[in-house]
């Protein structure tokens, strides 16, 4: 199964800088990357992006939240999903960005 998201990094500033809605979509470990960055849009944004890929290739399941999904960095600063509900599947996950765009695509293994 895939999924892939795309977003302009312009739209995602908004709920960058409302904490409160922030702690809605993110965990801590993730807030607290985004903080080890200067410009930390991009990186809020391709997270969103990667949620919402994640989110698609499960067929957008009612049971699986923005927070049940959690993306996290490898040592080399790849990322990978970790879901906070019992799925046995391999998730592979991708971020990329531009200036102005971040995309993120899923493939999970059946």
């Amino acid at each position: 199964m895939i999924g892939v998201d795309i977003l302009e990094i312009d739209r995602i500033k908004d709920l960058a800088d409302n904490e409160k809605k922030l702690k809605k979509i993110f965990t801590k470990n993730e807030i607290e990357y985004f903080n080890k960055f200067k410009n930390k849009y991009e990186r809020i944004c391709g997270h969103f992006c990667a949620k919402e890929a994640v989110k698609k290739a499960f067929f957008c399941p009612k049971n699986l939240s923005f927070l049940d999904i959690e993306i996290l960095h490898n040592i080399d600063n790849s990322p990978y999903v970790l879901i906070k509900k019992q799925i046995n599947k391999k998730i592979h996950i991708s971020i990329s960005h531009s200036r102005t765009v971040c995309v993120a695509m899923c493939l999970i293994e059946e």
